[in-house]
């Protein structure tokens, strides 16, 4: 069997920023989403793999992504999420920028009551920008600038969906703001939560009720270069006698009980099913500490009216409840990993292939050989 990554990848600051520069810094990540920054001026401040950055709305409806710290002295720019008016200033000495970015006033600079300076260019020191994209809602950075154009990287994954929610089913992706955020914030490694996630085979001790519904033995694996993950073919999008949610038009009759849960590497949860869709993203804080933040879309303007509100709160339960259960098994792990009698473990070449296949994408990016067990 193959061997899993070492303690050390887990327990240590100094391979967490190694993680940082290998993987999330070369690469497309998502870090939220564009719906939480609706309206122009609307700004959603979040810690990534120890970096402050700030979601930004700006006046032109453009989306952009910045370093949330002030190129004067380094200044936490923006603490709560809420709606800048026209500008954005730093609590620190009160610079102020435009919501593009933009530098646009420097008090006291050359002096009290002297907001320039000579050989001082305000263009050359503006918010500092990160390359991103929006994609179905979802907020992707690349932090280096370097990564392949994000339609390149998205591009499988949008193939492989087409069949199910057919061409125009992103465009009726909808949240009614009330029942579809679920957050969590816990004391692990980011990487466990991925790891479980990719896996059924705790389905029947950690999911009793998921495994009721959709037991283990209907699940398969499927493994893709950019993505991995599990397989229902036992979906129960009807629940007792209340009208089911409306579901992607396009979607195959024949494949209704259908549903996909994959992880797209390195830290992008899905849940497809033929009547919502929903996305958790795993944000790595520490090297042991992990916030998860999703949201659930359902289908259509109908799906979000109060005629649904029961079935919305009933799903967004079970869900809730669901990724409830499997904090205790991540955080398990990761206490284990502190143990001088672990140091990787094994991953069973079945039910964790899934697993394993991240651990070699994991390590290929680290210039990690994982070893193989008898």
């Amino acid at each position: 069997m193959q061997k899993g990554l070492p303690n050390r990848f887990y327990t240590t600051r100094e391979d967490f920023l190694l993680e940082r520069e290998r993987i999330f810094s070369s690469m497309w990540t998502c870090i939220g989403f564009a719906s939480d920054t609706a309206q122009p001026g609307d700004a959603f401040p979040l810690e990534f793999m120890e970096l402050p950055l700030l979601i930004l709305r700006g006046e032109d409806h453009q989306l952009r992504v910045f370093h949330n710290v002030c190129p004067h002295r380094g200044h936490i720019l923006v603490s709560e999420p809420g709606r800048m008016k026209k500008m954005l200033r730093c609590p620190y000495h009160s610079w102020t920028f435009q919501l593009d970015g933009k530098l646009a006033n420097t008090p006291h600079i050359g002096g009290v009551g002297v907001r320039e300076l000579e050989h001082f260019d305000p263009t050359c020191h503006g918010m500092r920008e990160i390359r991103s994209e929006v994609w179905n809602d979802l907020v992707f950075i690349n932090l280096d600038g370097e990564a392949e154009p994000f339609s390149q990287f998205i591009q499988p994954l949008d193939e492989r969906w087409k069949q199910f929610w057919g061409t125009n089913g992103p465009g009726m992706l909808k949240r009614s703001g009330m029942d579809d955020r679920i957050y969590f914030e816990l004391d692990t490694n980011w990487k466990l939560a991925v790891e479980n996630y990719l896996e059924a085979y705790h389905l029947p001790s950690i999911h009793p009720t998921l495994n009721r519904v959709s037991p283990v033995k209907d699940h398969e694996i499927f493994i893709e270069e950019r993505f991995a993950g599990q397989i229902s073919h036992n979906y129960q999008y009807r629940s007792g006698n209340a009208d089911p949610l409306p579901l992607f038009p396009e979607w195959p009759l024949d494949q209704l009980n259908y549903a996909e849960y994959p992880v797209l590497y390195p830290n992008t949860l899905f849940g497809l099913q033929a009547d919502h869709f929903y996305v958790m993203v795993i944000l790595p804080l520490r090297f042991d500490l992990t916030r998860e933040e999703a949201r659930i879309y359902r289908v259509g303007e109908e799906s979000v009216g109060d005629f649904f509100s029961s079935q919305r709160s009933a799903q967004h339960e079970f869900w809730r409840s669901v990724f409830q259960e499997d904090v205790g098994a991540v955080t398990g792990m990761q206490k284990g990993r502190a143990s001088i009698g672990f140091d990787g473990g094994v991953l069973t070449p079945v039910m964790e292939s899934a697993t394993a296949a991240f651990h070699h994408w994991t390590a290929n990016k680290l210039d990690y050989e994982l070893g193989v067990s008898n």
